[in-house]
């Protein structure tokens, strides 16, 4: 798996739950079927956007889905539909039931486990905006492309990817300034 391609399964994915109702996103479905139709292809419009966007970059982690296609899609709104929301996300199961249990942040537990990262060209833990790993060494979140330790050159390619996607895909989520979670392993001192 590759960012791009996780990013893709999530367009067809929406743009199945469009024509099918699935049983185990019924919530969702629900709301993608009674979206007015130019909102609709407004939100496909922009993922795709920002897909044509991270294909250029191809970076390690996939970033966040753009902020105003989640709004429109209720992400936010819909906490009580957490585990629907996680696995149009393709989040794992073990991930999901995590940040159910009231694991909404990245916290302490995490910080310790980035310790163990630190290494020969290691610059930073970088995570997708909005997922909150049950640890930060799920193999299944790894192969998914939501966590990756990355080296700095490719560290200065996700800020660079950071700023086209805010630029050409503008919003006004406060929430979402940006697409990446980073984890720093060096200290200031070091790089």
């Amino acid at each position: 798996m590759d960012a791009v391609s996780t990013m893709e399964e999530i367009l067809r994915r929406i743009i199945s739950l469009r024509k099918n109702l699935e049983e185990d996103l019924k919530h969702i479905s629900h709301h993608i079927q009674k979206m007015d139709e130019e909102v609709f292809n407004f939100v496909v419009s922009r993922l795709k956007k920002e897909i044509e966007i991270v294909k250029r970059y191809k970076p390690p982690v996939r970033p966040a889905i753009d902020p105003l296609v989640s709004s429109y899609l209720g992400v936010y709104s819909g906490l009580e539909f957490a585990g629907e929301y996680g696995k149009l996300m393709g989040y794992p199961s073990c991930c999901i039931e995590s940040f159910k249990s009231v694991r909404f942040a990245i916290d302490e537990e995490h910080l310790k486990e980035a310790e163990s990262f630190k290494g020969e060209g290691k610059f930073a833990v970088v995570i997708t905006s909005g997922f909150i790993p049950c640890s930060l060494k799920c193999r299944e979140a790894w192969r998914r492309c939501l966590i990756g330790v990355v080296s700095q050159r490719e560290y200065k390619r996700i800020i660079k990817l950071e700023e086209e996607l805010s630029r050409e895909l503008p919003h006004y989520h406060g929430g979402y300034t940006e697409y990446y979670e980073k984890i720093v392993l060096l200290s200031p001192t070091s790089r």
